[in-house]
C-alpha cells in the first residue's frame, strides 16, 4: 500500500512545520486540538445555560446549546465528510483485497491453514479479553456499594428509576425486540440475499466478505485459455480496483489530521456538556465512575500487557515498534470510534509500517474488523456485570460464565461502528433475567432500566475500546504472518 510516513524533518525550522511531519504525530497533534477545541465550546456552552433551568435538565440543555452552535455545526460537517471519505472506500478496499488474497493463497494452497491460524487467534484473545474483565469487575464490583451498617447493596437499590424514563426508552428503540438468541442472526448474515445491498451497508461487512472470499477462490479455478484469458482479466480487473482504491485512500489519509480534529471537538463539545453534573446522577456519579475506570483498566491490560505478551512470545516481535507501527491507525480508531471506518489505515499501517505481507493483511484484516472485537467483548462483560451488581444481583459462577459466552458471542456480530455493543449488552442482560427468579429486581424493574447509567461515559468508553479492538486485528496479522514464515518489523 501507499506509505504514510514521511521522514521526521532533521532541521528546527522543520520542525516547526506540521505538515512536514510523520503522519502519525500529525493525528496526535489533531487529537490534542481537537480536545482542546472540543472543550472550550463545551465550556461556553454550559456558561450560557439559564439559571432558570432545573438541576436534572441542565445536562439537556448544555448539549442543546452546543448542538445549535455554528462552530459545533462545522465541526460536525467536517467530521462527517471525513468518515464518509474513509466508508466511501471500505467496500472496493476489502472487496478487492479479499479477492486478490484469497486468489493468490488459493494458487499456493494454504487457504484452510491460514483461515484456521486466524480463527484461533480471535477466539482466544476475545477469551483472554473477556477474562480480564471479568476479574476486574468482580475484583472492585464498581456497581456495588456500602452502606452505614456495612451492608453492601447495589447502587441503584432504593433510587426512583423514574428518573431514567428517556434513556430507558432509547435503550428500547435501539434494542428493538433481540433476545438472548439473536447472535445466531450473524450466520444469516455471512450469506447474502443481495449482493449489492451487502455491499451498501458498511457496518455489516460479513455477507461481503464471504462473497469475496467466494469471488476469490473460484477465480483461481477459472481455467488458464491463451486465447481467452478470463482468470487473467478479471484479475487485472481486481488489482485495478485495489490499486485505484489505494490511490484514493491516500488522499483521504493526508486528511486525517483534520478530519480526527473536527471529529473530536464535536464530540468532546457535546459530551462536555452532556457530562455536567446534574441531581440525577448525584448520588450516583461515583459508582459510574468507578465502572468507567474499572472498564480503562480491564482495556489497558489487555492493550499493554496480554497483546505486548502476544506480540514478544509468539510473534517474536518488539511490542514498541509495533505501537509506533500502528500509530495512525489507534489514533484514528480512537477518534472516529468506528474500526469499520479506520480500516483502510489499519490495513495501510500493517502493510507499509509493520511489514506484513498483502496475503496475510488483506485477508486477516477485514475479516477481524467484523468478528474479531476484543475491546467490545471485553467492555460487554464489564458492563453487564457492572448493572448487575448496580442492582444488588450476586451472580453464580454459572450466570457468570453465560455472561462470558454470550460476550464472545454477540462481539462478533457488533457492527465496527460507534454504540453498537448498547444493543449486544442489552441481548446479555435479557439472557440473564431469563435466568433469574422471580422478584429478583426491586419494584418490578428491568436490567434494561441500569443501562441509562452507561450514557454517562458510553462515548469515551467507546473510543478507547474501538482502539483496543484495532490493536488486536493488528496484532493478529503479524502474528499469523510470523506463522507463515513472514518477519514483520523486521523486513520493512
Amino acid at each position: 500500500m501507499t506509505s504514510t510516513t514521511r521522514d521526521q524533518p532533521s532541521t528546527p525550522a522543520g520542525r516547526l512545520k506540521p505538515w512536514v511531519w510523520p503522519l502519525h504525530w500529525q493525528i496526535l497533534l489533531g487529537l490534542a486540538l481537537g480536545a482542546g477545541l472540543g472543550l472550550w465550546l463545551g465550556q461556553i456552552a454550559i456558561a450560557n445555560i439559564s439559571q432558570g433551568v432545573a438541576a436534572d435538565q441542565r445536562g439537556a440543555a448544555g448539549a442543546a446549546i452546543v448542538q445549535n452552535s455554528l462552530a459545533f455545526q462545522l465541526c460536525d460537517l467536517a467530521g462527517d465528510l471525513f468518515l464518509a471519505g474513509l466508508k466511501l472506500i471500505i467496500v472496493p478496499l476489502v472487496f478487492s483485497s479479499i479477492v486478490l488474497a484469497i486468489a493468490n493463497i488459493a494458487r499456493t494452497g494454504g487457504f484452510g491453514r491460514l483461515g484456521l491460524k486466524t480463527l484461533a487467534y480471535y477466539l482466544t484473545t476475545s477469551l483472554l479479553a473477556v477474562l480480564v474483565g471479568l476479574a476486574l469487575v468482580n475484583a472492585f464490583a464498581p456497581g456495588s456499594s456500602t452502606t452505614d451498617t456495612g451492608e453492601i447493596t447495589g447502587i441503584l437499590v432504593g433510587q426512583n428509576l423514574d428518573a431514567f424514563a428517556s434513556e430507558a426508552a432509547e435503550v428500547e428503540s435501539k434494542v428493538g425486540g433481540k433476545t438472548g438468541t439473536d447472535f445466531l442472526n450473524v450466520f444469516r448474515t455471512m450469506v447474502p440475499e443481495n449482493f449489492f445491498a451487502a455491499a451498501a451497508n458498511n457496518g455489516q461487512l460479513l455477507g461481503l466478505i464471504t462473497v469475496a472470499m467466494f469471488v476469490g477462490f473460484f477465480l483461481s479455478r477459472l481455467p488458464e485459455d491463451p486465447g481467452h484469458d478470463v482468470q487473467g482479466t478479471m484479475h487485472r480487473f481486481f488489482d485495478g480496483v485495489y490499486r485505484l482504491t489505494l490511490g484514493i485512500t491516500d488522499v483521504v489519509l493526508k486528511l486525517a489530521p483534520l478530519g480526527v480534529l473536527f471529529l473530536l471537538a464535536a464530540t468532546v463539545a457535546l459530551q462536555w456538556a452532556k457530562l455536567r453534573p446534574d441531581g440525577r446522577f448525584d448520588e450516583l456519579i461515583a459508582g459510574v465512575t468507578k465502572f468507567a475506570v474499572v472498564a480503562v483498566a480491564a482495556l489497558g491490560i489487555h492493550f499493554l500487557i496480554t497483546m505486548p505478551l502476544i506480540l514478544m512470545l509468539v510473534a517474536r516481535v518488539n511490542p514498541l515498534r509495533h505501537y509506533r507501527a500502528m500509530a495512525p491507525a489507534l489514533m484514528t480508531a480512537f477518534s472516529t470510534a468506528s474500526s469499520s471506518a479506520t480500516l483502510p489505515l489499519t490495513l495501510d499501517c500493517v502493510e507499509t509500517r509493520a511489514g506484513v505481507s498483502n496475503k496475510v493483511s488483506s485477508f486477516t484484516l477485514p475479516l477481524g474488523a467484523t468478528v474479531n472485537m476484543d475491546g467490545t467483548a471485553l467492555y460487554e462483560c464489564v458492563a453487564a456485570m457492572f448493572i448487575c451488581q448496580a442492582f444488588g444481583l450476586e451472580l453464580s459462577f454459572a450466570q457468570q460464565f453465560m455472561i462470558v459466552v454470550v460476550a464472545l458471542l454477540t462481539s462478533v456480530g457488533v457492527a465496527g461502528v460507534p454504540s453498537a455493543s448498547l444493543v449486544a449488552i442489552a441481548v446479555i442482560l435479557q439472557a440473564v433475567e431469563q435466568q433469574l427468579p422471580a422478584g429478583s429486581l426491586p419494584g418490578g424493574a428491568s436490567l434494561l432500566t441500569g443501562m441509562a447509567l452507561l450514557f454517562v461515559f458510553d462515548r469515551p468508553l467507546d473510543m478507547c475500546r474501538t482502539a483496543v479492538n484495532v490493536f488486536g486485528d493488528s496484532v493478529g496479522a503479524v502474528t499469523v504472518a510470523r506463522s507463515e514464515g513472514e518477519t514483520p518489523l523486521q523486513t520493512r
